[in-house]
């Protein structure tokens, strides 16, 4: 009896190892996924600002 217990306890920690290496992955890649849209996101109006006051310096010449 205490050794199937033993048995069982072990199985559980080590599925739940996997399913929390699981979870962190998932929300590592979501975090990572969404960290780089962010980023481009800001790079692409970051370079529209710029080209917009060229357009406006060139304009103004």
């Amino acid at each position: 009896s205490t050794s199937e217990t033993a048995i069982a306890i072990t199985f559980l920690v080590i599925n739940l190892s996997t399913l929390l290496r699981q979870v962190f992955w998932a929300f590592l890649c979501l975090k990572w996924k969404n960290r780089t849209f962010s980023r481009l996101m800001i790079t692409i109006s970051y370079n529209l600002e710029i080209n917009q006051q060229l357009k406006l310096m060139l304009l103004a010449k």
